[in-house]
């Protein structure tokens, strides 16, 4: 099996690289950079399986345009799809992104309404879009959705809660719920889309909805810390500070309904939470 990867130094693609080597042995893996790279100086005539995972992502966007966005997000994903499927690659699987469902709190399922609201979210609608234009029974496209992401290293809100896990002595008690999945996890799904030569849309999630809380009370258990969880201090940042995004993005409730995220057997979902910490903060 030959297998191209897009996004050189990406979280998601760095992880999917390493893993899917050690995976198969008879798996023949190329990773690289396609966001200075000319598509014509790159050959696909012997590959089997395109995974594009580069985007433009985790920017202010007051800082880029969305021209920027839908250059990177949009025009670079279909000429890419395009020279796959011209060059006779079998699977085209496309990392979008839970951004494409919007400002939505709570359970997201297949009912709800798609109304990306910012760059990054309307850009990897439109090139859902593109790409599934494109497919017919010789190309097949397999578009995963998912929540965030998090493991050892990672960029974005969970570095953060480690952070202050290690060294707060006290932290909000907030009953939420929300969708997050281990990269592991992540990567054992698509491992499946391979295997199975699959097409579709996917939303995976880790087995367990996550709360807030109990993810910083993990991660303070693997480091030997205590920490105090107050009812009180809940109340009092939901009214300070309910209202704003950071808090949204942290505290609120944002899932995928379970019946959404399964598939197969949910194999995929490897790790349950308290495995998923030990692993990312031992491997910090």
């Amino acid at each position: 099996m030959r297998i191209f990867i897009t996004g050189e130094t990406g979280y998601i693609s760095n992880r999917l690289y390493a893993n899917l080597c050690l995976k198969q042995e008879n798996y023949s893996i190329n990773k690289k950079s396609i966001r200075n790279e000319s598509l014509n100086r790159l050959d696909f005539t012997d590959m089997d399986i395109v995974i594009h995972t580069a985007a433009l992502v985790h920017k202010k966007e007051s800082k880029y345009s969305k021209d920027l966005y839908f250059d990177i997000n949009v025009a670079l994903t279909k000429e890419l799809a395009l020279k796959a499927k011209r060059e006779k690659v079998k699977q085209f699987i496309f990392i979008s992104t839970m951004a494409v469902f919007g400002n939505q709190e709570g359970c997201i399922n297949s009912g709800s309404s798609i109304e990306p609201v910012t760059f990054y979210g309307q850009s990897k609608l439109v090139a859902e879009e593109a790409i599934k234009e494109l497919e017919d029974e010789h190309f097949k496209v397999a578009i995963v959705r998912p929540p965030m992401v998090y493991g050892p290293n990672c960029p974005g809100n969970y570095t953060l809660l480690s952070k202050l896990s290690k060294k707060t002595p006290i932290f909000p008690l907030v009953e939420n719920e929300r969708s997050m999945i281990f990269i592991d996890n992540l990567i054992e799904l698509i491992y499946q889309l391979i295997q199975n030569e699959e097409s579709g849309i996917f939303h995976p999630q880790d087995p367990q909805y996550i709360n807030t809380s109990s993810m910083v009370r993990e991660i303070s258990e693997v480091h030997g810390k205590s920490i105090y969880f107050s009812v009180f201090a809940g109340k009092v940042l939901k009214k300070l500070i309910g209202h704003k995004g950071l808090y949204q993005k942290v505290f609120s409730d944002l899932y995928y309904a379970k019946e959404l995220s399964s598939y197969k057997d949910n194999s995929y979902q490897k790790y349950n939470l308290k495995q998923a910490i030990t692993i990312t903060e031992r491997e910090q």
